[in-house]
């Protein structure tokens, strides 16, 4: 028979996966093969999230927050495959009671969202508002009852009785066709949604300050710069990428000020901002944010608007010494890796983790070279491995990388196929001013030709000469080549990373294989100092050095001599 829904009190906590499990194995409504797939699929959750399923609760909320974090390689399956399970999973929630929201429903609108719908003839409007109309036809709501709570209500079922991956989004698509829908078709009702507005950030646009603000602003980073060769400086002339990240400092600076309830045209100049009242009037906004918390962020700011008001507004020593009291209060006194990348760079403690990474270059190659047509999603794959192999054996960062020119940055001394390929970044080009100057390894030069004779061109819409060319033949962005590889490392490795743990994966790595080796990282990394290279990874070898100590006693117990065997006594 039908085992009802697994119904817990308003207080307790929602079931676990093996109750779940064990509810569809008993299960009599559904056929023999449907609960052998629904169960394998719950077990499948459970083993590629590293635990037992009593220890996972049926929450769809908490299951989406997990299944988020997996991918169909974590599992030891297929893209389709994972498909089937995450759908088979939902639809055993649905069954349990435990769900409200599919990701597809096939169930049937009620009668009135059913004559409303037969006016939508565009397939994207259908889809957008198909969940919405589903919803509110089982709460018994009608299409002319629609306002702003009732999609509220909507988003909060999407957030806590759903496996939808995105809530928010397909909350707001929701909204955008449902005004589009009011605003094209006679027989919709006519309310308004309001679009909410997921991506806000605090910082303001540059016009909304005066313009006198603005043209001693650009002078500022102007001499920052160092281009007047004439001119005398008393400090070190900052790289393009620095005054970039300076800019960006203080327009989030001047946007706190706004946001703390002062009138930006009140600011006609540098000196308005820097004193040491409305430095602290400032600070505050970002230390709220923070919940009270020091943060590297802060911390920045306070140093950026220290610098600006010595270097430039030039502020008496009284008041330049209540600012640099505020930078020392602020120091968090925490150097090297940040806990993030620390935590992200243990799973390369395991072998089995660097071994997929390493080789996931030329795995993507020997894939794409079984391909008798290509598309331009296999020279994604294949510009994807390139990269990956970039950031692991030159130890590039991604600024240099979405950046490279073949003509200017690829040199090669070869000719007919002989000679050396070399990745030349200029000094000044690169974040801590050491030239990047490596001679690419010969697997390393056949993806590269291969990748730039038969992919490259498929991803070309103009002629460039960027070896990864956006659209416009320019550079992709910085986050886009963020966002591709470390897509690319998720789906083919299960494998959480960022572009700059690249740096700190090769160190390891090496580090796990010659423990307290940080002169060659020095080098390799171009640090200047030889402090930074043990501050950052003194420590990252722990468990490689722990390894070989571990091996070494069970290496003398080896080479002893067998100790004799002493006679036993005889038992009287």
């Amino acid at each position: 028979m039908t085992v009802g829904p697994l119904s817990r009190a308003p207080d307790s906590p929602p079931p676990s996966l093996a109750e779940l499990l064990e509810r569809i194995a008993t299960d009599a409504s559904l056929t023999p093969r449907q609960r052998q797939e629904t169960c394998s699929a719950l077990r499948t959750v459970g083993r590629a999230s590293g635990r037992r399923l009593e220890e996972i609760q049926a929450n769809p909320r908490q299951l989406r927050e997990r299944l988020v974090t997996l991918t169909p390689t974590m599992a030891g399956v297929s893209a389709g495959r994972w498909a089937n399970i995450v759908s088979l999973v939902r639809g055993a929630l649905k069954l349990a009671g435990l769900t409200t929201i599919l990701g597809r429903s096939t169930d049937p609108l009620a009668p009135e969202w059913r004559d409303l719908f037969r006016h939508l003839n565009d397939r994207r409007l259908r889809e957008g508002l198909s969940r919405f109309g589903r919803y509110c036809g089982k709460l018994g709501i009608n299409p002319s009852e629609i306002t702003d709570a009732v999609a509220t209500s909507f988003l909060a079922a999407l957030k806590n009785d759903s496996l939808i991956r995105n809530p928010r989004q397909v909350h707001r698509t929701m909204c955008v066709v449902w005004n589009r829908a009011a605003q094209t078709i006679a027989a919709w009702p006519p309310s308004q949604l309001n679009i909410p507005q997921y991506r806000q950030t605090y910082s303001l646009p540059w016009e909304v300050f005066p313009s006198s603000l603005r043209d001693e602003i650009a002078a500022y980073f102007e001499r920052l710069s160092g281009k007047d060769l004439l001119a005398e400086f008393d400090f070190r002339p900052l790289r393009p990428a620095s005054i970039e990240s300076y800019r960006q400092l203080l327009r989030a600076y001047l946007s706190a000020l706004v946001h703390r309830g002062r009138d930006p045209d009140s600011y006609r100049s540098l000196a308005d901002v820097v004193g040491v009242e409305t430095v602290k009037d400032g600070l505050r906004f970002f230390l709220d944010r923070a919940g009270g918390d020091k943060t590297k962020q802060i911390y920045n700011v306070a140093r950026m608007l220290t610098a600006l008001a010595r270097y430039w507004v030039k502020i008496d020593a009284s008041q330049l010494e209540q600012l640099r009291g505020i930078c020392r209060r602020l120091d968090s006194g925490k150097a090297g890796m940040t806990p993030k990348n620390r935590d992200l760079l243990r799973q390369f403690d395991d072998p089995g983790n660097v071994e997929a990474l390493v080789t996931l270059p030329q795995r993507i190659l020997a894939r794409q070279n079984r391909r008798a047509e290509l598309s331009r999603a296999d020279a994604l794959q294949v510009q994807s491995a390139l990269m990956l192999e970039l950031l692991l054996l030159v130890q590039a960062r991604i600024g240099n990388l979405a950046s490279l020119d073949i003509e200017r940055h690829i040199l090669q001394t070869r000719a007919g196929g002989k000679g050396a390929v070399h990745l030349v970044v200029p000094e000044e080009e690169v974040k801590n001013g050491v030239a990047i100057e490596a001679k690419l390894s010969a697997d390393t030069v056949r993806l590269l030709d291969i990748y730039l004779e038969r992919y490259r061109p498929l991803l070309l819409e103009r002629s460039s000469s960027r070896l990864f060319p956006n659209g416009s033949g320019g550079s992709k962005s910085r986050q886009t080549r963020r966002d591709q590889i470390c897509k690319f490392v998720r789906s083919e490795c299960g494998l959480t990373i960022n572009p700059h743990l690249f740096r700190h994966i090769g160190a390891k790595v090496y580090l796990d294989a010659h423990p307290g080796a940080y002169g060659v990282i020095r080098l390799v990394l171009g640090h200047h100092s030889f402090d930074t290279t043990i501050c950052v990874y003194c420590g990252t070898e722990n468990a490689a050095a722990m390894r070989h100590f571990d091996e070494h006693v069970p290496h003398l117990r080896a080479q002893a001599a067998p100790m004799p065997e002493r006679k036993r006594r005889r038992a009287r």
